[in-house]
């Protein structure tokens, strides 16, 4: 610790003659600044509940997503024990075309059914296809003329979870559905057989749409003995290494994000060995992938990679969902969400995604008012204090959130840190963030292999402890050298 001491001194006391910061380094993904702007949407997590009921005298029998649990206050746009009415999702996306009619294009990663814990009464895979259907027709008429890059999430498959390797009925219908959004038809006919595929959004930039179903731990279709199930894995690092070749960028897309769930601790969705590969090979391409977004959590967090010196090269953005469907996995208290929509403003020369506004429906205000006003949430730059939204700027929001003394109401890092839980359940759930839901927090973001994460949750190594001190003396030099 005290090498470390003594060389953040000299860094400072060199800038410090200067009188001020040297500015990050500039990143080649953003070397021309003068290129046009370009945005798009990030949707996720519509959950349709064909049965939702606010009529219904008995509420537990409101909506069958409550699994039996009584609705709080069920209105025309949902309630908070229940996944998606019809009203909100057309509401949804309706508010997408007042707020950005024209953008340059879509990513939709998955989740479409509802949660039900009697899926042979409510749910099949005649319902999950009208359901997929039912949404895709919502949103080309809304967005006829804008191509919609998708993915499937686990709930897009009868039973849910249990998705197979390899062509299937649902599959094939839902290719159908889409084909009209698939720029070639190679890539189609992968998807028809395979769930995942690749695609060109404009030269030098392509999405790659991840069949995360496959590496699910619920998934027991799949032989946790097979190192590659379906070829994904190769087939995902084929498709890089030809992008790299090529000069291009990729978008990943995927439902199930690698790592953990930021409000309950120790809850991994992938199966560690596929966690564990993918990050490997998102390590690998980090030159390749200018960024990654999923959604499947329902609240809105992101993730860091880092590479094998400890520097951030990825982030991965998890979009909170348009349900307000309260989770219910044991040991979250409280567990829902206001629905939200994400803008993001990217780099068309670079593809680097550079901002993006979350927009949401406070969605008990709307059914008391009868209204659907969706408002700006946030702005990231401006309210979580970013350069940009890269690697580099994303981690240094981690080390405040990191960094915050908890029973400190007025330090700035502190107050960063209940700014960010609150934005987490879409302005939802305002409660104090105390110390263990700022180190689930803090180690979900930063920690995405198993071990790591583990030893962060422990405290093992200081993690938080030997990052928090040094943050603490950065700080003082920057303050006492006014640099």
């Amino acid at each position: 610790m005290k090498i470390i001491i003594f060389l953040c001194l000299c860094i400072f006391l060199t800038r410090a003659k200067s009188g001020k910061l040297d500015p990050d380094p500039p990143s080649s993904n953003n070397a021309n600044s003068d290129v046009t702007v370009g945005y798009f949407w990030h949707l996720s997590d519509l959950h349709l509940d064909f049965y939702y009921d606010q009529n219904e005298e008995n509420l537990t029998q409101v909506c069958p997503s409550s699994f039996g649990a009584e609705a709080i206050k069920p209105g025309p746009w949902g309630d908070y024990k229940c996944d998606s009415p019809w009203n909100l999702i057309n509401a949804s996306v309706y508010a997408m075309k007042k707020i950005k009619g024209d953008p340059d294009f879509i990513l939709w990663t998955g989740d479409d059914t509802l949660h039900t814990n009697d899926e042979d009464k409510y749910l099949g895979e005649d319902v999950v296809i009208e359901t997929i259907s039912n949404l895709t027709s919502l949103l080309k008429e809304v967005f006829p003329t804008t191509t919609i890059y998708s993915t499937l999430g686990n709930h897009d498959y009868h039973p849910k979870n249990q998705m197979p390797v390899g062509n299937s009925t649902l599959l094939n219908g839902v290719a159908n559905l889409w084909q009209d959004w698939f720029t070639d038809k190679n890539s189609l006919e992968m998807f028809r057989s395979n769930g995942y595929y690749s695609t060109e959004v404009t030269p030098g930039l392509c999405v790659i749409s991840l069949n995360t179903n496959i590496w699910y731990s619920s998934n027991h279709q799949i032989d946790e003995d097979d190192n590659d199930p379906g070829g994904q894995f190769q087939w995902l690092e084929n498709t890089l290494s030809e992008m790299k070749k090529n000069k291009e960028k990729a978008y990943v897309i995927g439902h199930i994000p690698p790592g953990y769930f930021e409000i309950i601790d120790g809850y991994m969705w992938l199966t560690s060995q596929y966690n564990t590969r993918y990050l490997e090979i998102v390590r690998s391409y980090s030159d390749v992938i200018v960024g990654q977004f999923f959604g499947h959590h329902h609240t809105d967090s992101f993730r860091l990679v880092y590479d094998g010196e400890k520097k951030p090269v990825s982030v991965i953005w998890i979009a909170p969902g348009v349900t307000p469907w309260m989770t219910t996995l044991p040991k979250v208290v409280n567990g829902a969400n206001n629905p939200g929509i994400r803008l993001f403003e990217y780099n068309k020369g670079s593809y680097a995604p550079t901002n993006y506004v979350q927009y949401y429906l406070n969605l008990a205000e709307a059914n008391t008012n009868g209204n659907t006003d969706w408002l700006e949430e946030y702005n990231a730059k401006s309210e979580l204090q970013l350069q940009d939204i890269g690697a580099v700027s994303m981690n240094k929001l981690w080390e405040t959130l990191n960094s915050a003394d908890t029973n400190c109401p007025t330090c700035p890092e502190n107050q960063m840190l209940q700014k960010y839980a609150l934005y987490n359940s879409v302005s939802y759930n305002d409660v104090h963030c105390d110390e263990t839901c700022q180190r689930d927090h803090v180690c979900a973001i930063g920690y995405l292999d198993k071990v790591a994460y583990e030893d962060c949750i422990r405290g093992d190594g200081n993690h938080l402890q030997q990052s928090a001190v040094l943050l603490g003396f950065l700080s003082f030099f920057q303050v006492f050298f006014q640099v």
